[in-house]
């Protein structure tokens, strides 16, 4: 008898709506309209210390420690470890989402601050990302910080961070006529003190202040690269001009992907030039220096490309081994359990399922001893269980298995050590578990 075709397999006998529901290279693409890949199928619950640790030093940190730099680590498991793949990006998009939900309140709370302790300090937060297409500089990058906050929405229906602000500022003006939001954000730009950018710009100003929202979009997308690239610092501060007008003083800048703007194919000069406008723009230049906090993501790879550069700007330090700056510094760190692993596979599992596992198999098609193989066989890494249950999904689907069970998972597995080991320098007394190609997870 002919093998079930795979797709079949998975939505007929396993009962999984769109085939796969694991991610298959697993890069992290934040916006993306693909649950897999978009990490918002992170649960806090998978690492709920790390995530504790990050809501203390970010978060209470910009509201009362007057924290300007935050660094979220991540160093690798090993020798030649790749630093990679431990769910930075996903944890920078859940604070920002975790923050803009109640402008911080649910932040607070979750730290053992009550109510009265939010509402004396509304925050908000935008994620912006370098890349190599797009965001190169940090006025790019600046620009697409603004532009998110016009743009993203978690749900389809959920206003935007910049809707919610307005209705803010709408409640604290008394008034919903656009003229007088735009008064009101003038105001602040008036009595700012010390240096500023300029004038904000007008046009993205009136926008943000009309209660229809949807022609606000539409301009975000349609400004040129050119004048994003010249520009971006100016958007954002006039962004922020509203929302220091909307009661709101602190907002968290999550800044991805560093890594990007350290590339070898960014000049040693631009580099440097884009290093010290960090210092002008986040310490020195209003109304950044009073409201923005930036976080952004580390590793290695990064610190050798800037560390000179960061030191001679006299940035906050980020070395993760210095007492004085476990303040500002998150490490992340492999899951520690197989608990954790079945926490993170389960929630990718019950999101793409179309009807009930069967009973006491909540698993289903995976057994308890396959899960806890596969995290033994990832070093603990996110990213790594992930694409080590899609290559699982696959198979299973393409043989028809009944379960994807404890001997067919080490099989599988186990036959790929050989091939990614075939990369690695034969001569290191330490060999890879795990590809180091990029995927989901990583920054």
């Amino acid at each position: 008898m002919s093998p079930v075709p795979k797709i079949v397999w998975f939505k007929k006998h396993w009962s999984f709506k769109t085939g796969n529901p694991f991610p298959a290279e697993g890069v992290a693409r934040l916006g993306s309209a693909d649950f897999r890949e978009n990490g918002l199928l992170f649960t806090p619950n998978v690492q709920p210390d790390k995530v504790r640790e990050a809501i203390d030093k970010f978060v209470l940190g910009a509201a009362y420690s007057g924290l300007k730099f935050g660094y979220l680590w991540s160093l690798g498991t090993g020798l030649h470890g790749d630093a990679r793949g431990f769910g930075k990006s996903v944890l920078l998009q859940y604070l920002v989402e975790l923050i803009n939900h109640d402008f911080g309140s649910s932040a607070f709370l979750q730290s053992g601050l009550d109510q009265e302790d939010a509402a004396e300090n509304p925050m908000c937060a935008v994620l912006a990302s370098f890349d190599m297409a797009n965001a190169r500089s940090l006025n790019a990058v600046f620009y697409e910080a603004a532009r998110y906050a016009c743009r993203f929405t978690k749900d389809s229906g959920e206003p935007t961070v910049a809707e919610r602000i307005r209705q803010k500022l709408q409640e604290k003006v008394g008034s919903s006529e656009p003229d007088d939001l735009f008064s009101a954000a003038m105001q602040v730009q008036i009595n700012q003190r010390g240096r500023t950018l300029g004038p904000p710009v007008e046009e993205f100003l009136r926008l943000l202040c009309q209660e229809d929202h949807t022609e606000l979009k539409g301009h975000v997308d349609g400004v040129t690269p050119t004048k994003r690239t010249r520009s971006g610092a100016s958007y954002l501060a006039t962004f922020l001009l509203m929302t220091k007008a909307a009661g709101i003083d602190h907002v968290l800048l999550c800044c991805d992907q560093l890594e990007d703007f350290a590339a070898s194919t960014t000049t040693k000069q631009k580099r440097t030039i884009e290093t010290e406008r960090f210092r002008d723009y986040i310490l020195e230049l209003q109304p950044m220096g009073d409201m923005l906090s930036c976080i952004v993501t580390m590793h290695p790879r990064a610190t050798q490309a800037i560390g000179d550069m960061w030191r001679l700007a006299d940035l906050p330090s980020y070395d993760h081994d210095r007492e004085e700056n476990r303040h500002r510094v998150v490490i992340m760190q492999p899951l520690r359990s197989p608990d954790e692993a079945v926490t993170l596979i389960q929630q990718y599992l019950d999101y793409f399922r179309t009807g009930p596992a069967p009973k006491d198999q909540s698993l289903h098609p995976f057994t308890l001893p396959a899960i806890e193989a596969i995290f033994v066989r990832s070093d603990g890494k996110p990213r790594d269980l992930l694409r080590k249950a899609n290559a699982l999904f696959e198979a299973g689907g393409e043989e028809n298995w009944d379960v994807i069970d404890e001997k067919r998972t080490i099989r599988l597995l186990d036959s790929f050590r050989g091939q990614e080991e075939e990369t690695w320098d034969s001569a290191s007394p330490v060999a890879p578990a795990v590809s180091t190609r990029r995927d989901l997870w990583q920054e």
